[in-house]
């Protein structure tokens, strides 16, 4: 039998982050925390401590964590422009990255319309529209996002959103279609909401 090494070290390292990962949630540590030491997290972990530095160097890689010489490893706050930058180290300067970034952008607004469509008795969208910018349909997005309980889901379309926002400079929905998309809202037409929208994206 083969064993492939390889693999079963990245299970390893993968199943340790998940385990340091838990032990925060369990200390309940948050931003600015000290974290215990590696020889403390090998010994409560039960794992090597070369595994645990390992996992500790992703982490800080990734930005979740900081080490201070002669202090120990904290816990850093995580901010929007911290996942943008990973996004930029991935993205490429190509037709087809700008348009996959586009369309994850679009997925996150179509399932955002489903579930307003359903959940909401009465959408107000005069709201999404009172903003006064450019980008009409960043806006009535960023109230709809708002009405849906998944705050993750919100804040991952707004750093999609931004990013992508780099590609579409110069192009955007005419007035009149966010008009009548906002219109098809209000009357709940689902099937003109979800056309409207496609539509949206024809144009950039």
């Amino acid at each position: 039998m083969v064993v492939n090494l390889k693999n079963e070290r990245s299970k390893v390292y993968v199943e340790i982050l998940k385990q340091i990962r838990q032990l925060m949630e369990d200390d309940r540590l948050t931003t600015g925390d000290k974290i215990p030491s590696e020889r403390e997290l090998s010994e409560r972990l039960g794992a090597g401590r070369s595994s645990v530095r390992e996992a500790l160097r992703a982490l800080e890689l990734i930005g979740l964590i900081e080490t201070r010489r002669g202090e120990g490893t904290f816990i850093k706050e995580v901010g929007d422009h911290q996942f943008i930058d990973l996004l930029a180290t991935f993205l490429v300067q190509d037709g087809k990255t700008k348009s996959d970034l586009i369309q994850t952008r679009y997925i996150l607004e179509k399932s955002c319309l489903y579930f307003v469509l359903a959940e909401q008795d009465e959408i107000n969208v005069s709201k999404a529209i009172q903003k006064q910018n450019d980008d009409c349909l960043k806006n009535l997005f960023d109230y709809l996002f708002s009405l849906q309980p998944n705050r993750l889901l919100h804040r991952i379309w707004l750093i999609i959103c931004r990013f992508s926002q780099t590609f579409q400079q110069n192009s955007a929905p005419s007035d009149i279609l966010i008009s009548e998309l906002v219109e098809a809202l209000a009357k709940k037409d689902e099937a003109a909401v979800l056309n409207l929208h496609h539509q949206c994206y024809k144009q950039v």
